[in-house]
């Protein structure tokens, strides 16, 4: 699994399937797609991805995490 950070998101929900999943454009430009998600699991990363702090992905997981400020963290994807 590798983190990166997210600049944009687009999700897209297919009610005929009962699945939908993300396109994340990351920090270096790439956009990627992640994997089919069911409903519970796309509703709870709408709510992680609707945070205004930083937030890093890593599509081929459909992993999502949050940067807080108070983290020393300054160089590559997670500055």
């Amino acid at each position: 699994m590798q983190m990166r950070r997210i600049t944009s998101y687009q999700a897209l929900w297919r009610p005929l399937d009962n699945k939908g999943h993300f396109w994340f454009t990351y920090f270096d430009g790439d956009r990627e797609r992640t994997e089919d998600l069911d409903a519970d699991n796309f509703r709870i990363m709408l709510d992680i991805l609707d945070t205004e702090k930083p937030i890093f992905g890593d599509h081929s997981t459909s992993a999502v995490a949050v940067h807080w400020p108070d983290n020393d963290i300054q160089t590559g994807a997670w500055a």
